[in-house]
């Protein structure tokens, strides 16, 4: 869904788990990339050991100072001076000192970026920690750096040209930095705990994100959410839909089965409430989402079955079931309405004596005049009369309502959405118009889905002489 798409709606409503099983490879991806990721900065860092040192603030008074105002004030002193420490330790006074000391080859600057101090809360400890490659070195920064401290407070800072005051506070020593045994950072099994969570969040966040992002219709779960219809049945994505109606050209391949399946559903699903419940139309959202391959198939199957069937073009803007059909097309439906010709010339038999077909014919007049007509409203209500079944392919909803204009006066609506093909805000649009007409589809055909790999099965095929017989074939092997 994009954008401008989300912006159109006031609720959106997001099914994570769904989204995730349509665009796994991108969450899979996602989440490697990331962990390989945190992996990498993980293992390419250099070890870092942190030693810390403790010292501790009193207040040095007088001995005159014993009372508790005396206790009181030193304690606020100490509080007050006591928090510039830990700025106190990266200055050039209290390191320079120590690279003298231990003879480092380092700057001020450098090895102020390795010394860190804090002054825990309501405390009167100041802790110095170093971080460094090697777990000596660090131990002995520390401790260095925690002595210049101590002196810098205890005596320097108080000395007043060369004449040495008294210090009102005593900073000690009271913890030594020992040697770390092991490094501070990288914290491997944090960072591979973070590095797993935060690609499985990742990768979801992406599946989401794209699902949101795609414009199309996907599988089954997106059509259902913008149309309330059962979905009766799935038409896969193979080349045997090119040609003429699969029953016909392939009886015992799976997608002939697909078509039976369709067929009986649609018989299932018929709940006798329609004044014509037999004429089917057979639409879709936008052009080239399979309608007139599922409209052939359909009325196909039907006629496999013994019903007496009529197939009608009525897209006759773009007709293409004469040419599906490969069949003579010229005169047809708007020759017929019009009165130009009568039914025998016009009506076409097709693989069996009971399968009929009307082709759309040449366009004479305006589509939706004569669609619209009462001629058209009255040859829809004849055919119904005399055959156990009309199939109508109209044009696509985006191009012409002509499906609702039939579907209005009693038939019944199918709805093909091509997976891969249909637009959400196409699909979207049908719904909403045949919702605001009182339209309710039978049911969704999803057409170019994505065939599934079969276990070994027994498939069907036609002798010469009629009889239905099996065979065992492997994947896929029956077309």
């Amino acid at each position: 869904m994009a954008g401008s798409d989300i912006a159109e709606n006031d609720v959106i409503t997001i099914d994570v788990v769904g989204a995730v099983k349509k665009h796994v490879v991108t969450a899979i991806i996602t989440a490697i990339v990331v962990i390989a990721g945190v992996c990498g900065y993980t293992f390419t860092r250099t070890p870092q050991y942190t030693a810390t040192a403790q010292l501790m603030a009193t207040y040095r008074g007088t001995t005159q100072d014993t009372n508790a105002n005396s206790y009181n004030a030193g304690s606020s002193y100490i509080q007050s001076q006591i928090q510039t420490y830990p700025q106190l330790v990266k200055t050039e006074s209290v390191l320079q000192p120590v690279i003298d000391n231990l003879g480092l080859n380092t700057t001020v600057s450098d090895l102020a970026k390795q010394v860190t101090a804090s002054n825990p809360t309501d405390t009167m400890l100041v802790e110095v920690s170093v971080e460094d490659t090697d777990p000596k070195t660090s131990s002995n920064i520390a401790n260095s750096v925690a002595e210049s401290l101590r002196k810098q407070v205890t005596s320097t800072l108080y000395s007043d040209d060369g004449d040495k005051i008294v210090s009102p506070v005593n900073l000690s020593v009271v913890q030594q930095a020992y040697v770390p045994a092991s490094p501070s950072s990288p914290n491997v099994a944090m960072n591979l705990a973070i590095g797993v969570v935060g690609g499985i969040v990742l990768g979801v966040v992406a599946a989401v994100v794209r699902d949101l992002l795609d414009r199309r219709v996907r599988q089954s779960s997106d059509v259902q959410a913008i149309v309330d219809a059962q979905v009766l049945g799935t038409f896969t994505r193979s080349d045997v839909f090119a040609d003429v109606p699969v029953i016909i050209s392939r009886p015992a391949s799976r997608e002939a089965e697909d078509v039976r399946r369709l067929r009986t559903n649609l018989t299932f699903s018929d709940t006798g409430d329609d004044r014509m419940p037999n004429v089917i139309v057979v639409t879709s959202s936008s052009p080239s989402e399979g309608k007139t391959t599922v409209a052939t198939n359909l009325a196909t199957a039907f006629a496999e079955s013994g019903s007496k069937v009529l197939l009608i073009d009525t897209d006759v803007r773009n007709p293409s079931v004469a040419k599906k059909l490969k069949i003579e097309g010229t005169v047809g439906l708007t020759h017929l309405v019009t009165g130009q010709v009568t039914s025998q010339e016009a009506v076409q038999r097709y693989w069996k004596p009971n399968f009929h077909v009307l082709p759309a014919g040449r366009q004479t007049m305006n589509p939706s005049i004569l669609l619209n007509s009462r001629a058209m409203k009255s040859l829809i209500r004849k055919v119904a009369e005399t055959y156990d079944y009309v199939i109508i392919d109209t044009a696509p909803m985006q191009v012409s309502n002509d499906a609702a204009v039939f579907a209005k006066e009693g038939p019944e609506l199918l709805l093909v959405t091509g997976l891969g093909v249909a637009e959400k805000r196409r699909l979207r649009e049908t719904d909403e118009e045949l919702e605001t007409l009182g339209i309710e589809p039978v049911g969704v055909v999803l057409s170019f889905a994505e065939q599934e790999k079969q276990k070994d099965n027994y498939y069907y095929y036609y002798g010469v002489d009629g009889e239905k017989k099996s065979k065992h074939k492997k994947d896929g092997a029956a077309k």
